[in-house]
């Protein structure tokens, strides 16, 4: 008879007695997937959460699950504790591009030119976008962010997010194909590129088809496919820019008509020129691009029938309002309409070379400014926004369920964590709700520690 010690079934059920356990209390912690905990601790063993709960629950159930000789390590926080911030969509490789992302530009175009002579600049540089791509993952860490969907243009840059532990996928950009180009040698280089990564100890990788004004018709038909059955996931830059939207009489269902889905067309750019008015939502959902291993970056041009197509095929948005200010995108993203319609929702920086800074918070401030703004009265939009900038990027990433799920704080998730140094109001009858929307618009720069499966990455005195 086998030793039922052995069996996966039985060791998840009766885990094995605890050695050691590290334990993080806070007055406040926010676990995402249950409600916040007031004078709260988290206890961690190895790269996991073994509990978290309230100080007195969690040190009570300790006693039982302790070795005999095990002990605990605490370490307290005065501020609040919360999962380790995910970037939904950055591109590491530009961190030292930043004096692009400091320029003004007259629209999108002027931002693309300048980008490019700096690119070229520091492409020359042997070496250079390895550097680049390791020094924005740290800074990413310092902010408190463990996880990020990094686009990698050039394959120096791959490491990036595994030379900081951080979980996440780094995504091969795949654009500038036309359909023959594509068929000749597109995949060939798509299947080198993809083997070298998967040679390197990176977190997971995925595809990121660019956009639709980068890329003919084939590509998008064809990476899908690719990716699903190699088990990645897909990142596309989508409603991004005013060429992309939609334009029809909205009270007519120009997507839902057969004058334009019947015919094959080269590209995104031959359906505009035809006069059609579809949008590249709809163009991208029509060749079978989308899905729910599918996350799209800025979705600023998304009208109310793109919204819906996205909803319907399982596609989150990252938004980066920050990015598209600087970039010229025309108007910001719909965010009242993202939120009050249920959509799918991620923050992401994007990269120096189109922001102030690879600080997810920074972008969740505008996004409340935005919300408000644009007349969202919800009195849930501090929560909403917490899950977005948590539990909303893991989702997008795939990374929300199972053994190595994150974004979140519960018993068996990965132990990542971030340590915010703002005030934790107690003695109002809105003590709570307070302390969420401070974190939201003033949580930025307030990070003190990293912790990533377990390890403490980043610590500026915190303990």
């Amino acid at each position: 008879m086998s030793d039922d010690s052995f069996d996966p079934l039985y060791a998840a059920a009766h885990p094995a007695p605890l050695e050691s356990v590290t334990l993080y209390s806070a007055p406040l912690i926010i676990p995402v997937t249950g409600p916040v905990i007031m004078d709260g601790a988290i206890a961690v063993s190895g790269s996991r959460v073994v509990h978290v709960g309230t100080r007195r629950w969690v040190l009570d159930t300790l006693k039982q699950d302790l070795a005999p000789h095990g002990r605990i390590d605490e370490r307290h926080w005065h501020g609040v504790i919360t999962p380790g911030l995910i970037n939904a969509h950055t591109h590491l490789q530009y961190t030292t591009m930043a004096q692009v992302g400091q320029g003004g530009y007259a629209n999108f175009h002027d931002w693309e030119l300048a980008f490019d002579q700096v690119y070229r600049r520091i492409g020359a540089e042997e070496g250079a976008w390895k550097a680049s791509a390791e020094t924005g993952a740290r800074m990413m860490v310092e902010n408190g962010t463990t996880a990020a969907a990094d686009i990698v243009t050039d394959p120096e840059a791959a490491t990036a997010l595994a030379s900081q532990g951080m979980h996440g996928v780094a995504y091969w950009e795949v654009m500038d194909w036309s359909n023959e180009a594509w068929h000749s040698a597109g995949i060939r280089n798509l299947v080198g590129h993809l083997g070298r990564m998967r040679e390197a100890d990176l977190p997971s990788i995925g595809i990121s088809p660019h956009a639709p004004y980068t890329l003919e018709t084939a590509p998008f038909v064809d990476l899908p496919d690719i990716a699903r059955q190699l088990d990645m996931r897909l990142h596309i830059h989508l409603a991004e820019t005013p060429m992309e939207a939609g334009k029809r009489d909205t009270t007519l269902s120009t997507y839902s008509t057969a004058d334009w889905r019947n015919d094959d067309w080269t590209s995104y750019q031959q359906l505009r020129e035809s006069g059609k008015g579809v949008s590249a939502v709809q163009f991208l959902d029509q060749l079978g691009s989308l899905g729910p291993d599918v996350h799209i970056a800025h979705g600023v041009w998304a009208d109310k029938e793109d919204r819906r197509i996205l909803r319907q095929r399982g596609v989150g948005v990252a938004l980066c309002p920050r990015s598209n200010r600087i970039t010229v995108t025309g108007r910001d993203a719909p965010v009242r309409n993202y939120l009050e319609e249920g959509n799918l929702l991620a923050v992401g920086t994007d990269s120096l070379s189109s922001s102030p800074s690879l600080d997810v918070l920074d972008d969740v401030a505008m996004l409340y400014d935005l919300a408000r703004e644009q007349g969202y009265e919800g009195d849930d939009l501090s929560h909403r926004l917490i899950r977005m900038m948590t539990l909303g990027g893991a989702q997008e990433l795939g990374l929300h369920v199972g053994a190595g799920r994150i974004g979140q704080i519960n018993a068996g998730a990965m132990a990542d964590l971030a340590f915010f140094d703002i005030p934790v109001y107690v003695a109002t009858p809105r003590g709570i709700e307070d302390t969420l929307e401070v974190l939201v618009r003033h949580g930025a720069g307030t990070n003190r520690a990293t912790v990533i499966s377990g390890r403490e990455v980043y610590n500026d005195g915190a303990w």
